[in-house]
């Protein structure tokens, strides 16, 4: 990778695996201006992962699912923090099903449903009256 700063190569001077969010976090040095600075690695789901439309395979794309968990759990007073994690666990949940890296619109609106219902009643309600086939 090129440093940010200065375009030159930079070497990885640590690295570590981030298991909870299936990252890996490295810090990088360059060469030439001697700048440190920190990336993430991560998935790209849009990429690795499709729904199910109808016959029509789409790409997962994570950013939709964080904006109606966001939306569910405004009343929260760290509602972009929140639903940031919410999401996560969203998407670790979905890798775990058997159908994956094929799912439904109604395996996502379940999962989502499973997780709100844990976290935020509140926010699982809301969810649940936009989503009239998830609710118990």
């Amino acid at each position: 990778m090129v440093c940010v700063f200065c375009g030159n190569e930079t070497q990885v001077t640590n690295s570590r695996h981030q298991r909870r969010n299936n990252n890996v976090w490295r810090r990088r040095r360059c060469g030439a201006c001697h700048s440190v600075f920190t990336t993430i690695e991560s998935v790209d789901y849009a990429s690795a992962l499709r729904v199910n439309v109808n016959g029509d395979f789409k790409p997962f794309l994570s950013d939709l699912l964080y904006t109606e968990v966001l939306l569910t759990l405004s009343h929260r007073k760290m509602a972009y923090m929140d639903a940031r994690e919410v999401t996560n666990t969203i998407i670790k949940n979905l890798l775990g099903l058997p159908s994956h890296p094929l799912f439904l619109p109604t395996d996502i609106s379940r999962v989502t449903a499973q997780v709100l219902q844990k976290f935020d009643k509140r926010a699982w309600h809301r969810y649940a009256a936009e989503h009239p086939s998830v609710s118990d």
